[in-house]
């Protein structure tokens, strides 16, 4: 029986793809979906410049989900991911309340540089940038296969030490699984121009020998 998920590397024929499971699990603007979908491109963008390992989840020819991860000392080639987010950022901009979720995807990056003002740096060599997995598709192990992946990577480079972000709580048991532990949360008031909003940091850190040991799940979907 052919095994009906496959992981490969990033085809940038992926990309609508990836964004629109990003605007899925995201909801930038609820309200507008056009906005939603431009606020998604942007932020899988700015994922993609800050990368230089990236894996697909493929199910039975369906993209899934992704993996993207850091190693601090290999080179990245930015350059065509640079000015594809520009083209991205100016595609939100035109549109009405664009300019407020520039703002507040870029106040994300300042929650981030809160929590790891607390890290020391120069141990942690590998950070899990970005990763995700289309609604229909979770809890049959994709994200856990991805983490795998990457685990795998950093194994043989060697890197010990690795991090990751996440805006949602809920993802933390999931992480904890992977072998993760919560190493500090921040939130920080959002004055938004409806309503006052919260936004939310959680700062995950493990060893990768732990990520390689999280128990396995098995892939099947009715």
């Amino acid at each position: 029986m052919m095994h009906p998920l496959k992981i490969r590397e990033l085809h940038y024929a992926d990309v609508p793809a990836l964004a629109k499971i990003v605007g899925q699990l995201w909801q930038f603007d609820q309200s507008n979906r056009g906005l939603n979908e431009a606020a998604a491109r942007v932020y899988l963008r700015t994922c993609l410049t800050q990368q230089n390992y990236v894996r697909v989840a493929v199910w039975q020819h369906q993209v899934v989900g992704a993996i993207l991860a850091d190693t601090k000392y290999r080179k990245k080639e930015r350059s065509y991911d640079l000015w594809q987010l520009a083209v991205a950022k100016a595609a939100l901009a035109v549109r009405p309340g664009g300019w407020q979720l520039l703002r507040q995807l870029r106040e994300r990056g300042t929650i981030d540089d809160h929590l790891l003002s607390s890290l020391q740096r120069r141990e942690f060599l590998g950070e899990i940038v970005l990763l995700m997995v289309d609604p229909e598709y979770q809890n049959l192990g994709i994200g856990h296969q991805l983490v795998q992946t990457v685990a795998e990577y950093w194994d043989a480079a060697p890197v010990d030490k690795v991090y990751l972000f996440t805006a949602a709580e809920r993802l933390g048991r999931f992480y904890r699984q992977q072998g993760f532990q919560e190493s500090q949360r921040e939130q920080v008031d959002w004055p938004a121009a409806d309503q006052p909003r919260q936004l939310a940091g959680y700062l995950y850190t493990g060893h990768v020998s732990d990520l390689a040991t999280a128990p396995k799940h098995h892939l099947c979907k009715e």
